[in-house]
C-alpha cells in the first residue's frame, strides 16, 4: 500500500483548482504539435510539386532529349516527351513489383519504334495481373510520355522463358529484340499531343502507371515551412517545461536547484 508520502503530491497536483493550468497544458501541447505537423505537411507539399513540377512541362520530341545511341541525358528525369512511330506487340513485357494505391501490380510494356528504327520501352500502364491486361496495340503510335531512366540494377530474372521481368532493363530487352534501344523508356500519360494531333497511346484498359524516378527538390524549397514546424515543436516543449516548473515549484514546494529551504 502507498505511503502518505507517495500519495500526498500526487493529490495536491490534480486537486480541482489545478485543472484549468493542466488543461491549459494540454491545449498549448496539442496545439503546437499540431501546427507544427501541418507546416511539416506543407513543406513536403512543396517539395513534391517542385519535384513533379517538371512533368508540367511542354512535351518535345524523344530525340530533341534522347537520341537512340546516346546515354541519358541529367536533366531529362521526368521530362515530357512525344512518342511517334509503330507498336512493336510482340516486344510486350510486363515488370512485376510495382505498386499503385497500396497494392502490387505491373507494369504492361510495349516498345515502340521510331523513325530512326530503335525501339523506345513504352509503359502504357498499371494491371494487376498479366492475364488480365487487354491485348498489346499494334499500327502507329502517337502519345505524350514521361522520360525515365533505365533500371539496369542487375536483379536476377528468376524466369527468363515468360514475359514477365523483375525491372525495366534495357539490358535485358536488347536479348528479346533485334533493334536498337534507346537508353531510357517513357511512361505513357493521357495528354493530348501538341497541335491536337490524334493521340495512339495505348492505354486504354489499363490504370495509370506513376513515374518512380522525378527531380529532386532544392534544399531550400519549402524550407520557411520546416523552420516554423520546428518551431512550433519547440514551443510546446518549452510548454511542457513550464508546466512541470511550476508542479514541482508551486504545487509540490519543492525549491529551486541552488536556492537553500526556506532561503528568499
Amino acid at each position: 500500500m502507498p505511503s502518505d508520502l507517495a500519495v500526498r503530491p500526487a493529490a495536491r497536483a490534480l486537486a480541482p483548482r489545478y485543472w484549468g493550468v493542466h488543461l491549459l497544458m494540454v491545449a498549448a501541447v496539442v496545439a503546437t504539435v499540431l501546427l507544427g505537423r501541418w507546416q511539416y505537411d506543407v513543406w513536403h507539399a512543396h517539395r513534391a510539386a517542385s519535384a513533379a513540377s517538371v512533368t508540367r512541362l511542354a512535351p518535345v520530341p524523344l530525340d530533341s532529349v534522347l537520341g537512340p545511341d546516346a546515354a541519358y541525358p541529367g536533366d531529362g528525369l521526368g521530362r515530357p516527351v512525344t512518342v511517334a512511330g509503330t507498336w512493336d506487340p510482340g516486344g510486350t513485357v510486363f515488370i512485376s513489383g510495382r505498386q499503385r494505391g497500396g497494392r502490387t501490380g505491373y507494369w504492361a510494356v510495349t516498345p515502340v519504334v521510331t523513325a530512326s528504327g530503335s525501339e523506345v520501352p513504352v509503359v502504357r500502364g498499371w494491371v494487376t495481373d498479366p492475364d488480365r491486361a487487354p491485348a498489346a496495340p499494334h499500327g502507329t503510335a502517337a502519345l505524350v510520355g514521361l522520360l525515365q531512366p533505365p533500371e539496369d540494377t542487375g536483379v536476377p530474372d528468376g524466369d527468363t522463358s515468360d514475359a514477365v521481368l523483375p525491372e525495366l532493363s534495357v539490358t535485358a530487352l536488347l536479348q528479346r529484340t533485334h533493334r536498337d534501344l534507346y537508353g531510357g523508356y517513357v511512361i505513357a500519360t493521357d495528354r493530348a499531343l501538341p497541335g491536337g494531333a490524334t493521340t495512339a497511346s495505348g492505354t486504354a484498359g489499363l490504370a495509370p502507371a506513376d513515374a518512380e524516378h522525378l527531380p529532386g527538390a532544392d534544399a531550400s524549397t519549402g524550407l520557411r515551412n520546416l523552420l516554423y514546424a520546428f518551431q512550433w515543436w519547440v514551443f510546446g516543449a518549452f510548454a511542457i517545461f513550464m508546466w512541470w516548473r511550476w508542479l514541482m515549484e508551486d504545487v509540490f514546494g519543492r525549491p529551486r536547484r541552488g536556492t537553500a529551504p526556506g532561503g528568499g
